[in-house]
């Protein structure tokens, strides 16, 4: 129970760092395509880099985000990401959701 509450507690502020990138990318006429910079998460949070970054491995393992290690990292949402902001299920539905996933 302390591990799926845990897991609950992580992937809801994954979530508001996956609405962050979203905020950034959703006017982009291609949004999957755009790369966040770290900065310009960073910037849009209180978090520092080093949540940030577990909250990105997080969306990555869900295949929210896609983290490129160039020069700098970049960041892109991928379309399943966008699907998540956009979808009507409210946070704690959600959360309630993959608790029962969890727990299975």
């Amino acid at each position: 129970m302390l591990i799926t509450s845990l897991y609950i507690y992580l992937m809801k502020d994954a979530l508001v760092t996956l609405k962050t990138i979203y905020e950034i990318v959703k006017n982009e006429a291609n949004p999957e395509t755009y790369l966040c910079s770290a900065r310009e998460i960073i910037l849009r949070q209180f978090n520092g880099w080093d949540v940030i970054e577990n909250h990105l491995k997080l969306l990555e393992e869900r295949e929210f985000v896609v983290v490129k290690h160039l020069d700098k990292i970049a960041i892109s949402i991928t379309q399943l990401g966008i699907g998540e902001v956009n979808s009507g299920i409210t946070l704690r539905e959600k959360l309630a959701k993959n608790s029962n996933k969890i727990s299975d």
